[in-house]
């Protein structure tokens, strides 16, 4: 089930972001708004993408999906899914993914928190249409190595080295952050999947 919503997710990202302007990956440019913590901000988006079934074929167990742009593309679906007798041509397929980012002041001297990652899955019952729905975060220490205060921008790389640019809110109290200054960050990403069925004529 893992494997198939993070393709779904996938292609249909992708698919979406043919018609929209193109947006970063991961927590990426988002703008942060206090929390009601003091030294918390949080950010959230949410986005959602739609595909139908033009092709498929069972015993390969490949799923060809069109937008609404009309580009398509085929998946090979794993043994995961075990209702794959269910899908048809015509069908639709959702995908909702909402993310989320906390940023919290870390006082000097606080003990840094190592990457902790987890993640969670579950499925509809046999009674429903097939839907499944994945939830994944990861929590960890990251240092601010940029601030443009005019623009209310700054950026934090993470334990991997990755860096991250985020905006501050008119309400976050920018002025109070330094470069070198070090931040709890927790992302959390949930993505839905569910198929649609066609209606019949």
């Amino acid at each position: 089930m893992k494997k198939i919503i993070a393709s779904l997710a996938a292609v249909l990202a992708a698919v979406a972001t043919q018609a929209q302007s193109p947006a970063p990956a991961g927590p990426g440019f988002v703008e942060m708004k206090p929390s009601g913590v003091p030294g918390k901000a949080t950010a959230t988006r949410r986005a959602q993408a739609t595909a139908t079934i033009k092709a498929i074929d069972l015993a390969a167990r490949k799923v060809t999906l069109q937008n609404a742009a009309g580009a398509t593309q085929t998946l090979t679906v794993g043994p995961e899914v075990q209702r794959l007798a269910e899908f048809a041509v015509g069908d639709e397929i959702q995908v909702d993914v909402e993310q989320g980012l906390a940023l919290e002041y870390q006082s000097a001297g606080t003990a840094a928190v190592a990457p902790t990652a987890v993640a969670l899955a579950d499925r509809a019952p046999a009674s429903q249409a097939p839907e499944g729905v994945m939830a994944a975060g990861v929590q960890a220490t990251v240092t601010v190595t940029a601030i443009d205060a005019p623009n209310r921008m700054v950026v934090f790389q993470g334990p991997g080295g990755t860096l991250h640019q985020v905006k501050a809110g008119s309400e976050v109290k920018l002025e109070k952050l330094k470069v070198g200054d070090h931040l709890l960050a927790t992302y959390v990403e949930a993505v839905a999947v569910k198929l649609v069925k066609a209606a019949k004529k």
